[in-house]
């Protein structure tokens, strides 16, 4: 039998291997991690809830947490780290590997993973493949290359790379220096696509959402080669990564790998009820929590944010096993470019995606999670206010062009979430009462 072995790291802690054999790829926990219950989590997806279930978790060998999706598929979390779009295309050249064969992908990037964790060259490859074949198989096993000097994961289907600030400047990220950004680049296909992610993101803080550090930058600051085709502005967005530079690495887990979900199922395989009653359920979140996911919910749905799925939620790690929610990320006026309506995932089980905000939502979301309306009608009402008040100023005062400007502006106006709240108020405004704007783009439906 032929296998590949990876050692799993969370930090500088062993937490286990995967392994290649055949068409089964499998998470084997080491004994030490199993019972260490001080351990920093590698996912909460791997958590029981005491020590005695939590072995019997780690050591389930058909735990479908710990094995593989099938179709040569890594398990959901480790399948979760591999980089998407042009990023994951420029590795799979580099590497010269099979588009699909995701286990030499993780290797390719497995120095520079999302959060904290490492997936490197077992350096006792032999002696824990043995474990797996229990001694009644004879094994090979196949030599793993070391990570790509710029093997850098990051997720999402936009054009980006992972950069360093030296000196003023954004070099390649090829250590752990500090100053990470992930630098989001201009397309030819979305114009100004960097501003309006920066606005977008300036919108939510405005809106009381925690939303991560981003600033707009001139592109001829960047001091790396990139593959990717940009359009006619000088502009890319900067973004610092929170999983970084605290100081080191950070781990952080989003949604998918939460509710042990594929990528590729990031639109259908949980709903922001699923992910609320994890909230819910864990401490260090809790209700807090939930409000913060309905006002970027309620954020999303003003400024036509349609793509607001699972793998765009995410925790952070903390020494102790201390969770928190991340910071808001990847929330972009797509109404700009076209038409749409509602959210990228359904409110609760027996609701359709692209559904709006209104009262049958909430009221499935909350029934779904036994909660009372009032107090998160509060906070969308809140969202609403804030908005309001901030948003018409900052939008003119943007470097959008013009036409965008007012398309976003008719796009809010037109939200029913907001003049129903204008109409309770009976407080005049400027968009009170809009008519649906006439002008939009034609409608898509967003995926």
């Amino acid at each position: 039998m032929r296998i590949s072995v990876l050692e799993i790291l969370i930090g500088d802690l062993r937490g286990g291997h995967l392994f290649r054999y055949g068409d089964i790829i499998r998470f084997a926990v080491d004994e030490a991690y199993a019972n260490d219950a001080q351990a920093p989590l590698l996912s909460l997806s791997m958590l029981a809830g005491d020590p005695a279930q939590q072995r019997a978790f780690f050591f389930d060998s058909l735990n479908p947490v710990l094995n593989s999706l099938g179709e040569g598929k890594l398990p959901a979390f480790f399948q979760n780290l591999l980089p998407e779009g042009g990023l994951r295309d420029h590795i799979v050249a580099e590497r010269n590997c099979d588009p699909n064969d995701h286990f030499e992908i993780l290797a390719a990037c497995g120095g520079d993973l999302p959060g904290n964790v490492y997936a490197l060259p077992a350096r006792d490859g032999h002696l824990t493949a043995q474990l797996v074949t229990q001694n009644k198989e004879s094994i090979e096993v196949s030599v793993v290359d070391d990570p790509l000097e710029d093997g850098v994961s990051i997720s999402g289907m936009q054009p980006k790379i992972a950069l360093l600030k030296k000196g003023g400047r954004f070099v390649a990220a090829r250590n752990l220096d500090s100053g990470h950004v992930i630098g989001k680049l201009p397309t030819s296909q979305f114009d100004l696509l960097p501003q309006v992610e920066e606005l977008s993101l300036r919108l939510a803080t405005a809106a009381g959402v925690n939303a991560c550090t981003a600033t707009l930058q001139p592109l001829e600051l960047i001091d790396a080669s990139h593959w990717y085709d940009l359009g006619d502005t000088d502009q890319f967005l900067a973004v610092e990564r929170f999983d970084r530079d605290r100081p080191g690495r950070l781990h952080a887990e989003d949604f998918a790998q939460i509710l042990s979900v594929d990528p590729a199922r990031k639109y259908t395989g949980g709903t922001y009820a699923d992910i609320a009653s994890v909230m819910l359920a864990v401490d260090g979140l809790g209700m807090s929590a939930v409000k913060e996911l309905l006002r970027r919910i309620a954020v999303s749905e003003l400024v036509g944010n349609y793509d607001f799925h699972l793998k765009n939620i995410g925790v952070l790690h903390f020494p102790g096993r201390r969770i928190e929610l991340s910071p808001a990320y990847d929330i972009v006026a797509y109404s700009v470019y076209m038409g749409g309506r509602g959210h990228a995932l359904a409110f609760s089980a027996g609701m359709k995606k692209h559904h709006m905000l209104d009262p049958a939502s909430l009221r499935g979301f909350c029934d779904a999670l036994g909660l009372s309306e009032p107090a998160l009608r509060a906070v969308i009402s809140d969202v609403c206010a804030r908005a309001l008040e901030h948003w018409p100023e900052m939008i003119e005062a943007s470097t959008l062009r013009p036409e965008q400007k007012k398309r976003l502006v008719e796009f809010i106006k037109s939200r029913p979430v907001l003049q129903s709240f204008l109409r309770r108020r009976r407080t005049p405004h400027p968009w009170r009462d809009q008519a649906a704007p006439t002008n939009q783009p034609p409608e898509v439906d967003v995926p």
